[in-house]
């Protein structure tokens, strides 16, 4: 081996670099901190230190503030309020009388103000509603044909005749399948207000076996209930307490167990006396809240629901023939909806069919929703109850009344403008309001904007067929416009001038 290609370890060379790595770890380290915070970090360190007074170009200063300047004003923009007014209105609160000349300011989709007086924002949306009634949105318990299947967000067509046709008879909320949607005509945002509303039970007299196996399930549940609130007491003194097992509470008891713990609300359909007596002692025994759906015999037995706090869900126009086999009140009776609310029953109320037809929920006829309210007013209901089936207590049947079902601050702003009482088959809707937003304006629709296209609201001379109560009080007096008491006061002093003329024919 060639001497010369060995050559002695130089120490002082290995020390050296060990004391360069050494002072460089610190600043590797706080690279690398900086390359983990981010961009912003990078940038920063690349910024060179330099004095105060070191000038800038003015190009660069402009330019910066321009740009700033633009980024604020598109971000003012963005986080700007969406205001909504309507003024001048005969506002239908539901919950809180009758305000004359009143306005409605929503903001972001919300009711942020109601009454006189209310300042309107000069960016807001004004609508004018002299002369025309404002009632909320109206609440279906029912509804199909308008919503898709599955999640309601990604299957309905919001752009689909099915919604405009609804929104044009004034419905803004519906019960879809088992979910409760809004009719957000044109958009899918805030269309779902609650999935799962109800937990559904079969209880008829006709299925028996399924009547003992949903018994024995609930009776299942409540005993797990019980074992739980043992458990519970137990373990205060005792820290060794067997937990009771929830092994076998899933799939439907689970959703039982929902119910007994009121979570959910039980709907199951009946009709006749015997399954809607038994359907209220089951409510009772185990204490969970019910709707009947359809409740047909209901009127004959009221106070039978009515002191078990059991809702229905009722079409006064319902016909069923009495059973002339049975020694007891039977069929249907139009005086079904006011005997149940005479009984502390809260009543929805829904037309037979509940598809978008000539003869269902919408569609410009007799039939349609409020028109259906209106033959509870028949029946005998005041018009104040009969609004509250399509509103306020249909809303609360289906645990959304903290949204919709009437006009008060806090809610979401869904309103109704029409052109006379809901409750009149001659009255239109000129605009329907879903969250703020102007979902149907009917001077924009080729369906109805040619039915009196002036827009005006229309004079109706009733008859003796609506409403059922001719004799005006003096509560409807006072909350009616000084041209309507005045037409009132005509309509009596003509009427008083007949009897006198009859009488002077008589006496000739």
């Amino acid at each position: 081996m060639n001497r010369h290609l060995i050559r002695p370890f130089n120490w002082q060379v290995l020390v050296g670099l060990t004391l360069a790595v050494l002072l460089a770890l610190p600043a590797l380290a706080q690279d690398e901190d900086g390359r983990r915070r981010g961009k912003r970090g990078r940038r920063a360190r690349s910024q060179p230190t330099t004095q105060a007074s070191q000038p800038t170009t003015t190009s660069t200063t402009t330019s910066t503030s321009t740009s700033t300047s633009t980024t604020s004003a598109e971000s003012e923009e963005e986080e700007r309020p969406a205001y909504l007014a309507v003024i001048n209105g005969r506002v239908h609160t539901i919950t809180d009388g009758t305000l004359i000349g009143a306005t409605i300011l929503c903001k972001d989709g919300v009711i942020e103000a109601i009454g006189g007086g209310v300042r309107v924002p000069d960016e807001a949306e004004v609508i004018d509603a002299a002369g025309f009634d404002v009632y909320p949105g109206l609440v279906a318990c029912g509804a199909g044909g308008i919503h898709g299947g599955g999640d309601k967000r990604d299957t309905t067509n919001v752009f689909g005749l099915n919604m405009e046709i609804a929104l044009a008879g004034g419905i803004t909320t519906t019960l879809s399948g088992n979910d409760a949607a809004k009719l957000t005509y044109g958009t899918t945002d805030g269309l779902l207000v609650r999935k799962n509303v109800f937990a559904s039970l079969r209880y008829s007299a006709n299925r028996p076996l399924e009547r003992a196996r949903l018994r024995e399930d609930l009776e299942k549940v409540r005993d797990y209930l019980r074992a739980v609130q043992r458990y519970t007491l137990i373990k205060e003194r005792d820290e060794d307490a067997e937990e009771p097992d929830k092994s076998e509470i899933k799939g439907k008891l689970d959703e039982y167990l929902k119910l007994l713990k009121g979570e959910r609300v039980a709907i199951a359909s009946a009709n006749e006396v015997g399954d809607i007596r038994a359907l209220v002692g089951l409510a009772e025994q185990f204490g969970f809240e019910l709707v009947i759906r359809g409740a047909t015999e209901a009127w004959s037995i009221a106070e039978e629901p009515g002191r078990a706090k059991v809702s229905a869900i009722v079409t006064p126009r319902n016909s069923t023939s009495p059973d002339e086999r049975l020694n007891r009140p039977s069929g249907a009776s139009i005086e079904n909806a006011a005997i149940l609310a005479r009984h502390g029953v809260p009543v929805a109320v829904l037309p037979a069919s509940t598809s978008i037809t000539l003869w269902g929920l919408a569609g410009r006829d007799l039939l349609h929703l409020n028109m259906e309210a209106a033959f509870a007013v028949r029946g005998g209901m005041r018009n104040d109850e009969a609004l509250r089936t399509i509103t306020i207590d249909a809303a609360r049947i289906m645990r959304i009344d903290d949204r919709v079902g009437s006009l008060e601050v806090g809610k979401d702003a869904d309103l109704v403008i029409c052109d006379g009482d809901i409750l009149s088959y001659m009255t239109q809707v000129h605009h329907t309001i879903v969250n703020g937003r102007v979902a149907y304006a009917k001077a924009d629709s080729s369906l109805y904007r040619h039915i009196r296209p002036a827009g005006g609201p229309i004079e109706t001379d009733f008859d003796d067929q609506w409403p059922r109560s001719l004799e005006w009080s003096a509560e409807d007096l006072a909350t009616t416009d000084p041209a309507a008491r005045k037409k009132a006061k005509e309509a009596e002093k003509k009427a008083d001038e007949g009897k006198e003329a009859e009488k002077e024919a008589a006496a000739e």
